[in-house]
């Protein structure tokens, strides 16, 4: 993977600054998130339990989504020079192996004089056959 790290400063940053990037989900990212994460949920590891629950097929993990927010925060926006403190995240569908993610921020609020990157508001949308909307929050 090669990947630059942003090394933007809180002086750099302004109110409206976007960043996005996509990531397809496969089968063996919910297998390697189960493994790491302990949550062996039938629902994210059994298709056919999944379908009897009215999903689609295995559902992604939540943390593994969230975690791609981690990286948008920690490689594209601000980058090397920030550390993610608090979110609050809202998944308002499911995403399944197959999509393609793409996550996305903006930045809403910085503050110079306390060294704060407030509010940078994120989302995600998945790709999977159609476009629906996955996840929402705030930083």
């Amino acid at each position: 993977m090669s990947i630059r790290i942003a090394t933007l400063t809180i002086d750099e940053l302004q109110v409206g600054k976007e960043e996005a990037f996509e990531q397809a989900i496969v089968e063996a990212d919910i297998d390697d998130f189960a493994k790491v994460s302990g949550d062996i949920s039938p629902v994210h590891m059994d298709a056919a339990f999944a379908r009897t629950c009215g999903f689609k097929g295995r559902v992604v993990h939540g943390g593994l989504l969230t975690a791609l927010v981690s990286r948008l925060i920690g490689v594209y926006l601000p980058g090397r020079n920030c550390l993610w403190q608090s979110c609050q995240i809202g998944f308002v569908a499911p995403a399944y192996a197959g999509m393609t993610v793409r996550v996305a921020g903006v930045v809403n609020q910085v503050s110079v004089a306390v060294q704060y990157l407030g509010h940078s508001d994120f989302a995600a949308i998945g790709t999977w056959q159609s476009y629906s909307w996955l996840f929402e929050g705030s930083r």
